[in-house]
């Protein structure tokens, strides 16, 4: 018997697509709750597990990205996917996970937002931007006033997520992947997968570009939380890559 990590659930259990969805750091499940519901609406069973130190779960035995996406690896030897989505680490938990899926079924990959290849300096910026909503515990007010795109419902489960994970968590991923380098993992895709790759900021696109057989697609006035933004757009895109 193959045992799970927690995860939240949307859809029919007897549905014949199934899509898994990838949070980010200090974050949860549930932040993919409106792609998510989507999702279900066109008969997927949407699975989005919690990563390996959020949502009141343990860290594993370090920090690195590989460590997360091993964790998850369960869910593959459970089942075959159609549409796999991760943001942000999430993402590159996604990447890390390209092996393991089929080689020749039809799969769907979008990552929102990674961060492929990081420089030293730009890991010092990652590590106070991201402990800044842990010191500052902004509420959900405040992220709505700072994001007119996110409902209040977004903007509750980005708290929570903030709150319910462990405070150290960013800081110990960044220190945990030196040096954070990820793009060389698209060579893994399986020539059956189809790969998009959602892009919210600009400065990002230099680590995709050389990959001709990615789809980019560049949002304009958008966050690193595009799927509070532009959930629907996410969807289209998962779903594109299947039609196709």
């Amino acid at each position: 018997m193959t045992t799970v990590p927690s995860a939240s659930q949307w859809g029919s259990p007897t549905a014949n697509k199934r899509a898994l969805l990838i949070h980010g750091l200090n974050s949860s499940s549930h932040t993919f709750h409106r792609v998510a519901s989507a999702l279900a609406a066109k008969e997927y069973l949407v699975i989005a597990p919690n990563l390996l130190g959020h949502a009141l779960r343990k860290p594993g035995v370090d920090f690195k990205v590989q460590t997360l996406a091993d964790d998850l690896l369960p869910y593959l030897q459970a089942a075959e996917y159609d549409i796999v989505i991760g943001h942000s680490v999430g993402a590159l938990v996604v990447l890390s996970l390209l092996k393991y899926l089929p080689k020749t079924k039809p799969t769907s990959v979008v990552l929102i937002d990674p961060s492929l290849e990081i420089t030293a300096e730009q890991m010092v910026n990652g590590r106070i931007r991201f402990s800044t909503d842990v010191r500052t515990n902004p509420t959900a007010e405040d992220y709505m006033a700072l994001n007119p795109l996110w409902t209040r419902e977004d903007a509750i489960w980005r708290v929570l997520g903030t709150q319910i994970g462990r405070s150290t968590n960013s800081d110990d991923h960044i220190d945990g992947n030196v040096p954070w380098s990820f793009s060389h993992l698209i060579a893994d895709k399986p020539a059956a997968a189809a790969l998009t790759i959602l892009v919210g900021e600009p400065s990002k696109l230099e680590s995709i570009a050389k990959f001709k057989e990615v789809r980019t697609v560049l949002f304009s006035n958008a966050s690193h939380w595009l799927q509070h933004e532009f959930p629907e757009v996410i969807v289209e895109e998962a779903l594109r890559n299947i039609q196709e």
